[in-house]
C-alpha cells in the first residue's frame, strides 16, 4: 500500500571527475545511481507492510471492531488477530490466554478465576465489555463508543475487515497457544476458506510455534506463513543455520524488535524471508528498523509509520563535525530527493536565537546533506535538528564549540577506529561507552568502514561501485549507539585503507576517487578540508591542544616501492605543512592524527603499508616509509618542539609508546594506539626499533577504544584504554613539558 522510500535512489548516470591529488586518474568514472543490487539490508518487496498490532492498538481497545476500523482508517495494510479458543471451540480474537485484563470478567462472572478464555463459552464471553477498561487507562484517549464493545470472533473479525476495507486491507493472525487449544489449526482454515479468504495475497498465519506452523503447512500449503521470535528463542543459534530451516516452511519470520541486526537481515533475506519485527511504537524505532531494510513492522500507532512511508525523512540520524571556535559542519540523510532543513541555536527549544539553514538532498550524493554553519560563539553548546521539509520527523544532535583562541580549557576526547570488517557488523558496544563519558569530540580514525570485507550490505566484496561503498556507510549507521554518539558530539574523521581497499595508495588505485566520494558524501567534513580532496587540516581546542589530522593515502607511493628519498606518504606539500604546524603550534598538547602507526610493520612484507619497515622482522625488506618520518621525526628534535603525541588505531590492538629517536635518555613523542571498535582482533608483535620506542602499554583480542583528557591546570595529559563496556584496562598520565 506505501510506496517505500527506503531505497530512495533513482537511476541516472553520473560523472565523477578525479580531483587534485588523483590527476592520474582524470578519466571520469561512469556510474549509475541506483540502489546497491546485493545489499541484504533493503526490503525483498517495494513495499513495505503497516501491520496494525490488535488493530489501532494505541488508540482505542486492543481487539475491538473499533480498534480495527481506526487501523484502516489510519492506513494500516493488514490488521492483526490474536487467536484463542473458548469452551465450545469457538475462535475469538483477543491477546491473552484469560480475560480479566481486558473485559469487565470478574465484575460479572466473580467465582471463576483464573477467567481463561477455554473455561468459558462464547455467548458467555459475548455479556463482556471489551472497551471500558481502556477509557480507565488512557482517559486521553477515552470514547463513548468504547463502551460496551464485544471481544468479537475471528469469523467476525474477517467479515468487518471485508466490509469496511472495501478488499484493500490484508489479513494477519496469530494461533496463540496451540498446545493449550487442540484442533485450533483446523478450525483456522476452515474459517478462512468459509470466508474466502484463504487464498487472498495479503493473508499471513503467525506463531511462535513451529509445530503449530508446520501444521497450518500441511492444511494450506500456498498460506504464507511468518516464525515469531522472542530473544530466548534464537539464543546460541547460528542465526545464518536457522533461518535456511524456518524458509523451509516459513515465508517470513517476526523476532523482536531488539532482535533486528544487520547479521538477522542478512541470513533472512538470503532465504527470502520476510522480516516483520514487532512491536514498534516510536518513530526512532521506526526508522532504526526503516534503515535495516525490514519489509514490515507490528505497530500500536498505525498513523506514525504511515507517516513515515509516506514522505521522504530523515534515514540514518544526523551528525556534526570539523567544529572550531566559530563554525560547525552538519550532516544528514534523507531515504529520497527532498529539501532539509537545519535549525542551531544555543537553546534546546529552538525558541530563541536560531540559525536556520536549508539544503537538498540530491540522488548524486545518496541523498546525504552537509552545510557549514558560521558565527558560532566559542565554548558553548549548541542544539541542532533537522528534517526533511514534507515531514514532521525531526531528528536532533549538540556539539560544543572549540574554546577561544588562546583560552586553555580543559579537553576530553575519545577516539578510535577498525569498524565493519572480517566478520564484525552492527551493533557495537564500545560507541555506547564512548558516549557516556561525554567527549568534547570523537575522533573517527580511519576504517570507519571495510569496503573490501564482505558484510551484509555488501555480501560480495570488493565494494566497486559507488553503491557499494554508501550501503556501507549506511550499514554502520544501523548501529544506534553509534547514531546516538554522532548525534551527542562533534566529530572528526579521517580515512585509512578500508575506505577503499586494503593497503591502496591513492594515486596509483582506481578504486581511490570512488571510496574518497563516498567518504565525504557521508562524513561531516568541512569546505576546507573537502576542497581539492586534501583532508588534512589543523583543528584548535583553544590553545589547550592543536590537532593535525593527516591524509596519510591520498598522496602515497606505492607500498610495493622501496623506501628512499622520492618514496612518499604524505606528499611534499603535506610534509611541509605538518612541519609549519608544529614549529608554529604554542598549544598544551600537539596531536597528529595518523592513521597509520609508527613502530608497528604493518601490510605484508615486500609491502609496507605504516612507516616502519620491518627490517626487525625481515632485514631484507627495502619497503616502508622510514626516510619520510625520519624527517618528521628530526624536525621535532631539532626545533626541540614539546608534548607530541601522534594517535592512531590500524593494528587492531591497543598500545602505547614512548620514542626516544635519538637516543639520548628523554622521550622525544608519544603514540597512543587504541582498536578495534568492531573488526578482527589481534596481539602485539615486535617493534620496529627505527625510532627508539618503549612500550608502556600493549593488550590485544579485545573490542576498546582510547580516551585522551588534558588538563592545562596541572599541566598533564591522561590516556585510557576502555573495553567496549567502559572498562579501563589501562590509564597512565603524561606530566606536559613546559
Amino acid at each position: 500500500m506505501k510506496k517505500s522510500l527506503i531505497a530512495g535512489l533513482a537511476t541516472l548516470s553520473l560523472s565523477v571527475s578525479a580531483a587534485a591529488p588523483y590527476a592520474v586518474l582524470a578519466k571520469p568514472i561512469e556510474v549509475s545511481a541506483t540502489d546497491n543490487g546485493q545489499s541484504t539490508l533493503k526490503p525483498l518487496t517495494s513495499d513495505v507492510a503497516v501491520i496494525a498490532h490488535r488493530g489501532a492498538s494505541a488508540y482505542g481497545p486492543a481487539h475491538t471492531l473499533a480498534a480495527y476500523k481506526q487501523a484502516m482508517t489510519m492506513g494500516a495494510d493488514y490488521v492483526e488477530f490474536d487467536l484463542q479458543m473458548t469452551k465450545d471451540g469457538q475462535l475469538i480474537a483477543l491477546h491473552d490466554e484469560t480475560l480479566n485484563r481486558t473485559t469487565n470478567v470478574e465484575e460479572l462472572y466473580p467465582d471463576r478465576a483464573p477467567w481463561r478464555v477455554k473455561d468459558f463459552t462464547l455467548e458467555e464471553i459475548k455479556r463482556l465489555d471489551a472497551g471500558s477498561w481502556f477509557n480507565q487507562a488512557y482517559p486521553d484517549k477515552a470514547k463513548t463508543a468504547y463502551i460496551g464493545q464485544q471481544v468479537p470472533t475471528l469469523e467476525e473479525a474477517i467479515n468487518y475487515v471485508k466490509q469496511h476495507g472495501n478488499g484493500k486491507f490484508g489479513l494477519y493472525m496469530e494461533t496463540k497457544a496451540p498446545n493449550v487449544y487442540p484442533g485450533m489449526e483446523e478450525k483456522v482454515i476452515d474459517i478462512l476458506k468459509k470466508t474466502n479468504v484463504l487464498d487472498q495475497e495479503k493473508l499471513f498465519l503467525e506463531s511462535f510455534s513451529e509445530e503449530s506452523l508446520r501444521k497450518l503447512r500441511t492444511l494450506a500449503p500456498n498460506v504464507k506463513l511468518v516464525q515469531l521470535y522472542t530473544g530466548s528463542m534464537l539464543a546460541g543459534k547460528d542465526v545464518f543455520l536457522e533461518m535456511k530451516r524456518v524458509s523451509d516452511y516459513a515465508s517470513g519470520v517476526g523476532p523482536s524488535k531488539e532482535l533486528v541486526v544487520p547479521k538477522l537481515m542478512q541470513a533472512a533475506h538470503q532465504n527470502q524471508l520476510l522480516v516483520h519485527p514487532w512491536t514498534v511504537n516510536s518513530q526512532d524505532d521506526m526508522i532504526s528498523l526503516l534503515s535495516l531494510g525490514v519489509d514490515g513492522q507490528f505497530t500500536n500507532n498505525t498513523d506514525l509509520l504511515v507517516d513515515l512511508l509516506d514522505k521522504p525523512i530523515i534515514s540514518h540520524g544526523v551528525a556534526s563535525g570539523d567544529v572550531t571556535d566559530s563554525s560547525a559542519t552538519l550532516w544528514t540523510r534523507t531515504n529520497a530527493k527532498a529539501n532539509v532543513q537545519f535549525e542551531i541555536s544555543t537553546d534546546s527549544t529552538f525558541k530563541h536565537n536560531t540559525i536556520v539553514k536549508t539544503s537538498a538532498a540530491k540522488a548524486k550524493n545518496d541523498f546525504t546533506v552537509k552545510v557549514e554553519i558560521n558565527g558560532l560563539m566559542p565554548d558553548t553548546k549548541y542544539f541542532y535538528r533537522a528534517h526533511a521539509v514534507s515531514s514532521k520527523y525531526t531528528v536532533t544532535g549538540s556539539f560544543k564549540t572549540a574554546p577561544a583562541e588562546n583560552s586553555l580549557k580543559p579537553l576530553t576526547m575519545v577516539w578510535g577506529g577498525d569498524t565493519g570488517g572480517h566478520g564484525e557488523i552492527p551493533p557495537y558496544k564500545s560507541f555506547e561507552a564512548m558516549s557516556a563519558i561525554n567527549p568534547d569530540f570523537f575522533l573517527y580514525s580511519g576504517d570507519t568502514i571495510y569496503a573490501d570485507s564482505p558484510t551484509p550490505a555488501v555480501p560480495n566484496p570488493p565494494s566497486q561501485k559507488v553503491e557499494d561503498f554508501w550501503a556501507k556507510y549506511k550499514e554502520i549507521r544501523t548501529d544506534k549507539g553509534f547514531r546516538s554518539l554522532l548525534q551527542k558530539t562533534a566529530t572528526y574523521a579521517t580515512w585509512d585503507d578500508h575506505e577503499v581497499i586494503n593497503d591502496f595508495s591513492g594515486p596509483s588505485e582506481p578504486l581511490t576517487p570512488t571510496g574518497l566520494r563516498a567518504f565525504k558524501n557521508y562524513w561531516p567534513i568541512s569546505n576546507q578540508r573537502s576542497d581539492a580532496d586534501k583532508l588534512y587540516h589543523k583543528y584548535s581546542w583553544g590553545n589547550t591542544m592543536d590537532m593535525m589530522m593527516l591524509n596519510n593515502r591520498g598522496y602515497r607511493s606505492p607500498n610495493t616501492q622501496a623506501d628512499g628519498p622520492d618514496k612518499t606518504m604524505l606528499g611534499g606539500e603535506q610534509v611541509k605543512w605538518l612541519k609549519q604546524q608544529l614549529l608554529e603550534s604554542d598549544a598544551k598538547v600537539k596531536l597528529v592524527a595518523s592513521s597509520v602507526p609508527i613502530s608497528i610493520p604493518t601490510g605484508k612484507a615486500m609491502s609496507r603499508d605504516g612507516w616502519a619497515n620491518g627490517d626487525n622482522v625481515n632485514p631484507n625488506d627495502p619497503t616502508g616509509f622510514e626516510q619520510e618520518f625520519k624527517e618528521i621525526s628530526d624536525f621535532i628534535i631539532e626545533n626541540g618542539i614539546k608534548n607530541v603525541f601522534f594517535v592512531t588505531t590500524d593494528v587492531h590492538f591497543a598500545e602505547v609508546i614512548k620514542y626516544d629517536a635519538n637516543h639520548d635518555g628523554k622521550t622525544d613523542y608519544n603514540e597512543l594506539i587504541s582498536g578495534p571498535i568492531g573488526a578482527v582482533k589481534i596481539n602485539p608483535g615486535t617493534l620496529d626499533p627505527t625510532f627508539g620506542p618503549e612500550r608502556l602499554y600493549a593488550e590485544g583480542n579485545f573490542f576498546n577504544f582510547g580516551v585522551f583528557r588534558i588538563d592545562p591546570a596541572t599541566q598533564q595529559a591522561t590516556v585510557e584504554i576502555q573495553d567496549e563496556n567502559g572498562q579501563v584496562h589501562f590509564s597512565h598520565t603524561f606530566q606536559l613539558e613546559e
